[in-house]
């Protein structure tokens, strides 16, 4: 999984040398120490500059080390890949797999490959049930999904007033996996509910979910909504999602709309934890 630069020294590699404008000034920053040996350097060549390299073995060393197994068909998950390649496993932005937790507030069961696992059982026993996702492979489910953005809510979502059979913990903004879960056809039976911050980032995450799910997600909106912002709401998450916020208040979508004039007029966001108050 060669990135970027590793390409860029392939290129140096097999041609001998390549204009300077593919280079970045990171690029250039990076191989600095094979300029100062000599083994690059930067010649001009029409009307620009061509870094040409001098000293092959030397460049070669340079590739090896700083990816080690670049020339290597690397066998497991994606980011023990990455380690292996470019020593880094942040470098790939996610792995091949994904726990996530869910709750059954009511009798519910999902099945894959033939085995069914009795959701509501698994949450009475153990608090939280946990499902493996992986691509290619989902879970099918029939039931009324609250979508909890945070873990405190999650843990106590009986107490949001919010009707419905699974409660799943995206943590903050869902996965791309868990979303393409949700929207696959193993998923076309659910409807969702998005139980999020009454905040920019929190509307614009609906939005996303709205974008794969449809008219199968709506948003929880409490009756005294404009009461509890203006009570409990704290001013910088707006002032810190400004332009999301002026997006925002652009949106076709009624619901948006009618939490934004809430926002706008409070100047104020909400976390969604005093659902938890309210409820208890």
């Amino acid at each position: 999984m060669p990135d970027a630069f590793a390409r860029l020294l392939q290129r140096l590699a097999a041609e001998g040398g390549a204009p300077r404008s593919q280079f970045s000034a990171r690029s250039m920053q990076n191989l600095q120490s094979l300029f100062d040996s000599g083994a690059l350097c930067l010649v001009r060549r029409g009307g620009g500059f061509v870094v040409e390299v001098r000293h092959a073995e030397t460049l070669a060393a340079f590739y090896r080390q700083r990816y080690p197994s670049a020339g290597e068909v690397l066998m497991g998950p994606p980011r023990a890949r990455a380690v292996g390649t470019l020593r880094n496993a942040k470098r790939v932005g996610r792995t091949d797999q994904e726990p996530l937790l869910v709750r059954a507030l009511e009798p519910a069961t999902c099945s894959r490959d033939g085995v069914d696992y009795d959701l509501q059982d698994a949450t009475v026993k153990t608090g939280a049930a946990c499902l493996l996702l992986e691509d290619g492979r989902f879970w099918t489910l029939t039931a009324q999904v609250a979508l909890v953005e945070n873990l405190e809510c999650f843990l106590h979502c009986e107490q949001m007033g919010v009707s419905a059979t699974v409660a799943l913990y995206t943590a903050g903004r869902i996965s791309d996996l868990a979303l393409r879960w949700i929207g696959s056809a193993e998923m076309s039976q659910c409807s969702f509910i998005h139980c999020g911050d009454y905040d920019p980032v929190g509307l614009d995450e609906y939005l996303r979910l709205k974008s794969v799910l449809g008219n199968r997600v709506r948003l929880h909106i409490p009756e005294n909504l404009h009461h509890l912002i203006a009570t409990y709401g704290r001013h910088d998450l707006l002032r810190d999602s400004e332009a999301i916020l002026r997006r925002l208040r652009a949106s076709p979508d009624a619901d948006v709309r009618h939490v934004v004039t809430a926002l706008d007029a409070t100047g104020c966001g909400l976390e969604q934890e005093i659902l938890l108050l309210e409820h208890a």
